[in-house]
């Protein structure tokens, strides 16, 4: 039964219906239905549609979208190259020069281009990625030529509903090693089909939307002394990226057992979809003389978390039961959470050791996290470190800190 069901889809694949008919009614008088031909037919009906698809003049509509490039390499000194698309069919160019994207190795696209194509003898499609340079002048990165033909002549690959996204290799005439690789996928359709018939995919990024993220900074446990004295001066240095929006706690002055108290909050607006989602914690040892000491790092991906936000339209914490219904089945990263607090957790503060040239455990520090669409935060703000509106949770002074006193016996003491 299934050979006669792929026979049957075999014949049915030839466009001609007079075609069609007198081989159905020959395979029904020879009574061969049974045999297994179906690979042969297959053959010879491909043989036959390339020969008319060769014999034929196609004028067709050429699209390529353009998604992404990523790991290109540098042409510029002490900074990732300044990269643009320069695409080139038949006779026509599209030179996103104007469009370059500054110190960018992993750049976005998001756009699709149409050329004009008659079928045999389109041209290949030449897709270049140039370095944008005002001064010395622009460089290719790298270059990948895609055969239009092959596909178009391939019926595997016309028979396919959705095209296959591609990832081209760059390359440059210079050297053999690829210098990055370019994201899309290709569209061939003829002119004589009728353009509601032929979906265009929007692929454009969607606007930005803006949250704000919580991070309050309750206590440490099991810090590292840095101080010869037996003491250390802690505070937390919490970023994205640390080359924005990088927020410092308050300092801990002369702690000495090892757990500082912090009781404060951090408050960040976080623009999405963005690079990264990871949050990072440095634990330091503040010195006035020379150089901070770090006493150890922690990161924690809140990927999940913030998307989540975006699509429920509704403030989420990262708390326990949050992590058991959704982090855990993804495998995220393991997390102690605190008994008596069911929203908050303990992230471990590790760091190279410099004579064994491990990572050492040294400390954890005790954090909650929560996240809000932007125009629910403003309705409900929050204050940062612990000025008011001190709420959600309210936190209160932290204990065991030094208390400044022009006394010198108070300080003494």
């Amino acid at each position: 039964m299934k050979r006669n069901e792929e026979l049957k889809i075999d014949v049915d694949l030839i466009e001609d219906p007079v075609e069609r008919v007198m081989l159905k009614q020959k395979l029904r008088k020879l009574d061969i239905g049974n045999l297994q031909i179906t690979g042969h037919l297959t053959n010879l009906h491909s043989e036959v549609i390339l020969k008319r698809q060769l014999m034929a003049s196609n004028k067709c509509t050429v699209r390529i979208y353009m998604l992404s490039a990523f790991n290109l390499s540098s042409r510029d000194n002490g900074s990732p190259s300044d990269p643009y698309l320069v695409l080139k069919c038949n006779d026509k160019t599209y030179d996103e020069r104007s469009n370059y994207q500054l110190d960018e190795p992993n750049p976005k696209f998001m756009k699709y281009y149409d050329f004009e194509g008659t079928f045999p003898g389109c041209s290949p499609l030449d897709i270049t990625v140039k370095d944008y340079d005002d001064i010395f002048g622009d460089e290719v990165i790298g270059n990948t030529i895609i055969d239009l033909e092959d596909r178009y002549f391939t019926l595997e690959w016309q028979s396919l509903h959705h095209k296959p996204i591609e990832y081209r290799q760059l390359y440059h005439q210079s050297s053999s090693q690829e210098q990055g690789v370019v994201k899309c996928w290709v569209e061939i359709n003829s002119v004589n089909v009728d353009p509601q018939h032929i979906k265009t995919y929007d692929i454009t990024e969607k606007p930005l939307e803006t949250f704000e993220l919580r991070i309050c900074v309750f206590n440490a446990k099991e810090m590292k002394i840095m101080d010869w004295e037996g003491t250390s001066d802690v505070f937390f240095r919490c970023f994205f990226d640390s080359k924005e929006d990088v927020q410092e706690t308050d300092t801990h002055y002369r702690n000495q057992d090892g757990k500082p108290d912090f009781q404060y909050r951090l408050v960040y607006k976080v623009d999405v979809p963005r690079k990264d989602y990871k949050f990072t914690m440095q634990a330091y040892d503040r010195d006035f003389f020379k150089s901070n000491d770090m006493i150890g790092e922690a990161q924690i991906n809140l990927k999940q978390l913030i998307e989540d936000c975006q699509l429920v339209k509704k403030p989420l914490t990262l708390n326990e039961q949050y992590y058991n219904d959704v982090l855990k089945p993804l495998k995220a990263q393991p997390l102690e959470f605190d008994s008596e607090h069911p929203s908050r957790f303990w992230l471990k503060l590790r760091a190279k050791n410099s004579k064994t040239g491990k990572e050492d455990n040294n400390g954890k520090v005790l954090v909650q996290v929560d996240v809000l669409p932007n125009d629910m935060a403003k309705k409900n703000p929050v204050g940062k470190a612990r000025d008011n509106p001190n709420h959600s949770p309210t936190l209160p002074q932290p204990e065991g800190r030094l208390k400044l006193s022009l006394n010198p016996f108070t300080m003494f003491n």
